[in-house]
């Protein structure tokens, strides 16, 4: 799809090039970059009360804990005992009683997260004043607005916000990023089931209801006037995701798929899907446990979907998905891009793999897979149907013999790793 605005352009930057600090006035174009979840919209608008101003409006439909996240390009100290408070300036447009939340979250030091509620009680402007008391640390770089904190009454409709301060501290360093984005995939319309991608071509989509968890943006990684986006995620702050009302049936496709970009420092990450069939139930994926993680490069992950029931997952009652640092625990950290998350009938055709081409012969076999590549293959790792690792090796030649012999016949998968790209392939062992 086309870039409509000059804008879009800018998110190629490494975060903190463009550095978000206190106060945010949402007169410069850094200020702009919040994130709705959970059903809320977000934007920054010109105050319907003063047409010479610029405010964020933040709109709630209801739903608990809805609201905007914003990565900082600065972090917020809270480390001043004294002196901990943020302050914002809040329109309201009744008198009725509500309440909502603001939180801080991402530092590296304990307490990693504080939240604190504030109610307001008068229709027009507010001075909001927050004190986050004593203990705290001095690097948050996430500050989250919940218009509806699940307390009191439900603060559905529009609010505006404006000068939100507060004690700066350090500069965030830029977080790394992919020279480009993930190729999109090539697959039928017919046979694909499309949770989140680029390609507008894809008619069956997850019918998206909520979000829930902290993602770090969408940045377009094309500087081409394409417009590619992935999802940005920071597991040393949380994991995020998306749920539909559903529950969805899926079991006609036989693959899920997505491609990552993992920074230098990530050891893992979990892929998560979720059934609710009389029963909400999670069913994992780990990248370090399923599969090695690859760093810094573009990464297509194949999984059969029969991985996923015979661990309990329903396939007739596709409910949520999301992405969650590996076990859950913030200490693996790391920053993370996702794109291309799709539902397939068979296993995808990727046009990245033009120039890195493999081949496998015979297949079926019932002794050895012989494989050849158009440039040197650095390693091949082989799965079986449940997604666990059954054999790693190491070849560093164009040509490359894999003896079966120990294998049970069966569906297997060799995901090739070359010097220009990587390639999963479908084995079968007679």
């Amino acid at each position: 799809m086309k870039k409509i605005t000059i804008l879009g352009i800018a998110f190629l930057l490494p975060l903190g090039i463009l550095a978000q600090e206190l106060p945010l006035d949402f007169e410069v174009p850094e200020d702009d970059n919040w994130s709705a979840f959970n059903g809320a919209t977000v934007e920054t608008v010109v105050d319907p009360t003063n047409a010479s101003n610029n405010v964020l409006e933040l709109t709630s439909n209801g739903n608990d804990f809805d609201g905007a996240s914003i990565n900082m390009g600065t972090y917020i100290d809270l480390s001043d005992d004294n002196n901990n408070t943020i302050t914002l300036e809040f329109w309201t447009p009744d008198a009725t009683t509500r309440t909502h939340l603001l939180k801080l979250e991402g530092a590296s030091a304990q307490p990693t997260a504080t939240e604190l509620y504030f109610s307001t009680s008068a229709a027009g402007w507010q001075t909001v004043t927050i004190d986050f008391g004593a203990g705290l640390a001095s690097d948050y770089p996430i500050l989250v607005l919940f218009a509806d904190s699940g307390v009191g009454n439900t603060a559905t409709g529009t609010y505006y916000i404006d000068n939100i301060n507060g004690t700066n501290g350090a500069v965030i360093p830029p977080d790394p990023v992919p020279s480009g984005p993930a190729i999109v995939p090539n697959a039928p319309d017919s046979e694909v089931y499309s949770i989140y991608n680029d390609n507008p071509g894809f008619s069956t989509n997850f019918p998206v209801a909520y979000t829930f968890g902290t993602r770090s943006g969408e940045p377009d990684l094309d500087a081409s006037a394409t417009e590619n986006k992935a999802l940005k995620f920071n597991f040393g702050v949380a994991g995020w995701g998306q749920g539909e009302g559903g529950p969805d049936d899926v079991s006609s496709y036989d693959f899920v798929s997505f491609d990552y970009w993992a920074g230098p420092t990530v050891v893992g990450f979990d892929f998560v899907l979720i059934s609710n069939n009389g029963g909400i139930t999670e069913h994992k994926y780990q990248i370090s446990i399923q599969e090695p993680v690859v760093n810094e490069a573009w990464t297509k992950v194949q999984i059969p979907m029969s991985y996923f029931t015979n661990i309990g997952f329903a396939n007739t009652a596709f409910w949520q998905w999301k992405f969650s640092p590996l076990n859950d625990s913030v200490d693996n950290s790391g920053i993370v891009y996702i794109d291309n998350i799709l539902l397939t009938q068979n296993l995808l055709s990727v046009n990245k793999f033009d120039a890195e081409s493999f081949s496998v012969y015979p297949n079926p076999t019932n002794g050895d897979w012989n494989i050849s590549g158009n440039s040197v293959i650095n390693t091949i790792a082989v799965y079986d149907i449940l997604g666990k690792q059954v054999m790693v090796l190491e070849a560093n030649s164009n040509d490359f013999v894999v003896n079966a012999s120990s294998l049970r016949a069966g569906v297997y998968f060799a995901k090739i790793e070359g010097v220009n790209g990587s390639q999963t392939i479908k084995l079968v062992k007679q």
